[in-house]
């Protein structure tokens, strides 16, 4: 259990669209394979995350790796209201169509907190730490 301790700030939990756990005041946000990711969905991811983190504010990272798409009125929502609880924002991707999509977000629904793409979840979490509280 001591290993646990060191590893984690809050105990990882699992839910229907995340896994979310914090480290070194960082909030990891695994969104789990996603084929469309809709405003339904992304409203209850982000009432997940606001449910683990309480009223606390947290540099994510956001891993979205296994999303396939997303609907226009889910980058709108995620970009305003979806963010609170969020001080900065790491998108994590992998595949050209993932990266097509996380630029979209962040040039044309302008995030109302600092956002940044990246490819790496070393250089990744590297950003987010000027962040943290």
């Amino acid at each position: 259990m001591a290993n646990f301790e060191k590893e984690y700030e809050k105990s990882p939990i699992k839910t229907d669209c995340l896994e979310l756990y914090l480290r070194e005041g960082i909030l990891y946000c695994i969104y789990n394979e996603v084929r469309e990711l809709d405003l339904e969905k992304a409203r209850i991811c982000v009432q997940d995350r606001l449910n683990y983190i309480g009223e606390q504010v947290y540099p994510s990272l956001f891993d979205i790796t296994q999303v396939k798409h997303s609907t226009k009125e889910a980058r709108d929502y995620l970009a305003d209201e979806g963010n609170t609880g969020v001080a900065a924002s790491a998108i994590l991707v992998t595949s050209p169509m993932v990266k097509m999509a996380a630029n979209i977000y962040i040039h044309v629904n302008r995030p109302k907190n600092p956002t940044r793409m990246f490819t790496s979840k070393e250089e990744a979490v590297q950003w987010l730490s000027q962040y943290r509280a």
